[in-house]
């Protein structure tokens, strides 16, 4: 991505030069390749990272008497095609895909924008006319403002960032997508109008899986053009592994190619007027390029452990690309925080939460000379694929809500892609968002894109890359990945990313401060101290006039809420006297756990083979028979008396469901069952045991309880419905958290168990945690991470009604995950 300043009609052209030059600075690390500058009635910067044209392709570009000048930020897919097709003769100065923006012009005015394919925001001036246009490519993939300043009511200033127009701009708007800005009229015109932009009308095309398919393909080739080292974002995820696939496909082309020509790439002549020899598609959609890697370089990152890092491992060994894992902790993201918020400018809390690990992760990409990324944003949009779209009401709500949600990727998810990556010098192309596959993807019957229980979110895009009764493809993606179900992305970095942005906020927002937010902040208040502390920081860096450009992203038909934490029954570690616990995942994706433990009795045990010499053994299919369902299998040994044990256990899981089976093949056989059911916070549930020879229900339970985001309750029926149970969580605030708990047993009599906790966060990585119940015996438990994949636990129990006994126990604990 580069970077572009320009300013129109400035009462004092020469005098303003030097301050352009200082707004266009603050935007450099856009394009840290070159800078140009165009000074005439009209000021145009360019910060330049080089691509394509990478040895002539310098702006602003003029036309042959420089009467045009034009400063472009993006990438034209079809600049050899329009080079072709001009019905004027016309010689370039450059190899660069953007100057066939001149020549359009001069050809058809306002309208060019309307024949570019790609992405791209640029400003042109016209010195014959004294005119200047401004337009932005259909969908926002590039980011645009536009701003004015009272002390200067005819002039119009123009930047890639708001960073470089607040500091003499009191008006700034956000370009909008698709759309094409006149100095002669003042108005701004929308040129792009597809035939789906009408969310109140309702498709009724039925889903052509290879034309979908095709469409990508080709949208992925195009995206390929450039001059220098480019790789791919890999999350694991559904969209950026068809991505990579496909990129990884046309890779390998290439290089068979270059190969075949004894290595090197043939060298590419003729016309380049006519976009001969240059990189590109052709106007028979073949892809030349004069980039040929060895491998293609795919990138992913989270948290260690995280869920995308594993899935895209995965990925990256079946497609064979060569692939680069990045780690980071959770301090380095809140370290970064400031300077996210700084770049992306926004203060959207789900904006950011993603785009801190992508952000992070794009330097690492561009130190290893990566100057070019593809990533899959726009996927879910376009299929209704996240989550909440789950309660969809009708197809005419789903189709209208995806969109919506197309209209406003601007203001979320490609200003993240565009400014996480540009904030380095790293360009990110975004296939899904290309104008011919929205055309096919958005005229898509919308009933063929819900969510029901026998179709997955995204099922067509799937299914259309789904190769089983295709025997002559080679698969796209193995089939565990392809109907993989969604993470959202800063979940998929890890689960305690979001937790510890929480607990953060916490420490910085104040009751109080929420109760009195800024009065500059009108209507728009935070509703959580996480936006609230967001907005604190974007405010240290942005005046109020920026504030009219962030749209705070929410979803539809759902209520989002966070899980809380089990308080009663965990980390207190004096219920064994010493317990190891090491966990790993093997690059191929193996996970190994290990655990030890130490008995208060000298009995010592583990999960192989411990002082009984027992041998336990489990098998795990997950998925393989059904999508949601974990099969597991789990035999024991015990040689010394020739004791056997054989268990099947059944997990299914669905939206607002989640049911088990557990069965015992040796003793009796027996089955144990239970299933819970949830809907906005409430939940309900049942358990029932059966002994399959005596043919009669040995056991049966009840419960039902409420969710919310910061308290939860819950009663239990046990023991045939005898033994009752109320339990009541509360977590006070990010650092105080507390529980009660009262059991009745009607067998009995009428005495009543109690159980209280609390526990409280010392900091980020450790927490005290204590309890009492209604005998006076005590529990108190710290939990400490050490560093990185470690953590120490120790614990305490005392009966406080027999201090002078021997009934007291000491315990610890040692994690190691890797």
């Amino acid at each position: 991505m580069c970077g572009i300043f320009a300013c129109h009609n400035h009462p004092d052209v020469v005098k303003f030069k030097s301050t352009a030059l200082k707004l266009s600075k603050a935007i450099r690390h856009r394009g840290p390749d070159w800078r140009g500058v165009a000074n005439t009635l009209a000021v145009l910067c360019h910060e330049r990272l080089s691509i394509v044209g990478v040895e002539s392709g310098a702006q602003p570009l003029t036309n042959a008497d420089e009467s045009i000048v034009l400063a472009v930020n993006g990438e034209i897919y079809n600049h050899r095609l329009i080079r072709k097709s001009l019905k004027e003769p016309y010689h370039f100065k450059t190899a660069s895909d953007c100057e066939v923006i001149i020549p359009l012009y001069m050809e058809y005015g306002l309208d060019a924008p309307k024949y570019l394919d790609g992405m791209f925001s640029f400003v042109l001036y016209d010195k014959k006319l004294d005119r200047t246009i401004a337009a932005r490519d259909p969908i926002g993939i590039t980011t645009l403002y536009q701003g004015w300043s009272s002390e200067e009511p005819g002039t119009v200033y123009f930047a890639s960032e708001l960073k470089a127009l607040h500091p003499v701009c009191d008006k700034i708007e956000s370009f909008p997508p698709g759309h094409i800005y006149d100095s002669t009229t003042g108005e701004r015109t929308r040129y792009f109008q597809p035939s789906w932009w009408d969310g109140q009308k309702i498709p009724e095309k039925p889903a052509d899986l290879k034309l979908l398919r095709q469409s990508l393909e080709k949208s992925v080739r195009k995206r390929l053009m450039a001059e220098v080292p480019y790789g791919v974002l890999l999350s694991g995820g559904l969209d950026s592994s068809l991505v990579a696939s496909i990129a990884q496909r046309e890779t390998l082309r290439l290089r068979q190619l270059a190969e075949a020509a004894n290595g090197s790439a043939s060298e590419q002549t003729g016309d380049a007027d006519r976009g001969e020899g240059l990189v590109g598609i052709d106007d028979e959609n073949k892809l030349s390029t004069m980039t040929f890697l060895p491998q293609l370089n795919s990138f992913s990152i989270g948290l260690p452990g995280s869920p995308d890092n594993q899935a895209a491992l995965e990925v990256a060994k079946f497609l064979g690309t060569k692939h680069h894992v990045m780690t980071f902790t959770i301090e380095d993201g809140l370290n970064a925080l400031s300077d996210v918020i700084y770049h992306l400018e926004t203060y959207d809390v789900t904006t950011i939460r993603a785009s801190t690990p992508m952000y992070l992760l794009s330097r690492k990409i561009k130190a290893m000379g990566i100057k070019m990324v593809l990533s899959g944003e726009g996927s879910d949009e376009i299929f209704g694929g996240y989550l909440y779209f789950h309660g969809a009401p009708n197809k005419a709500a789903f189709h209208e809500e995806c969109v919506r949600r197309v209209k406003n990727l601007h203001l979320a998810d490609c200003l993240r892609a565009n400014k996480s990556t540009s904030a380095w010098g790293l360009e990110a192309r975004v296939p899904f968002l290309d104008k011919e596959f929205l055309e096919v993807s958005m005229n898509i019957d919308p009933q063929e894109k819900m969510i029901t229980s026998e179709k997955l979110e995204k099922y067509i895009l799937r299914k259309a890359f789904d190769t089983t009764d295709e025997p002559e493809t080679e698969p796209y993606l193995p089939e565990k990945i392809l109907w993989r179900q969604k993470e959202q992305f800063s979940d998929g970095v890890g689960y305690g990313w979001i937790d510890a942005l929480k607990d953060h906020a916490e420490l910085h927002v104040t009751d109080e401060m929420m109760k009195n937010p800024k009065p500059e902040w009108g209507t728009d208040i935070p509703d959580t101290k996480e936006a609230y502390w967001y907005r604190l920081m974007f405010d240290e860096h942005f005046p109020p006039s920026c504030a009219s450009t962030v749209m705070r992203w929410t979803p539809k038909w759902s209520k989002q809420t966070d899980p809380s934490g089990r308080l009663l029954n965990k980390d207190f570690y004096h219920l064994s006297a010493g317990t190891l616990e090491v966990k790993s995942n093997t690059p191929n994706n193996v996970a190994f756990k290990v655990t030890g433990k130490s008995s208060h009795d000298n009995a010592t045990s583990g999960t192989t083979w411990n002082t009984a010499n027992t041998l336990e053994t489990k098998v795990e299919m997950a998925d393989n028979l059904a999508k949601g369902l974990k099969a597991e299998g789990i035999f024991a040994f015990l040689p010394a008396t020739q004791a056997r044990g054989a268990k099947f256990n059944l997990h299914f899981k669905q939206p607002n469901f989640h049911g088990r089976a557990f069965f015992d093949l040796l003793k009796g056989p027996t089955a144990s069952i239970d299933a819970i059911v949830g809907h906005e916070g409430f939940l309900a549930g049942a358990s029932a045991g059966y002994d399959v020879q005596k043919a009669k229900i040995t056991g049966y339970s009840a419960a039902v309880g409420y969710h919310a985001p910061t308290y939860s309750a819950a009663i239990t029926a046990t023991d045939n419905l005898s033994v009752f149970a109320a339990s009541y969580y509360h977590k006070v605030n990010s650092q105080v958290e507390a529980g009660s708990k009262a059991t009745w047993n009607s067998k009995s009599g009428n005495t009543v168990g109690l159980e209280v906790a609390a526990k409280y966060r010392l900091d980020p990585v450790s927490f005290v945690k204590a309890k009492i119940n209604d005998r006076g015996v005590a529990a108190v438990a710290y939990n400490v991470l050490l560093r990185e994949g470690v953590t120490l636990g120790v614990g305490a129990s005392f009966d406080t009604q027999k201090l002078d006994q021997a009934t007291h126990k000491v315990g610890t604990s040692f994690t190691f995950e890797s």
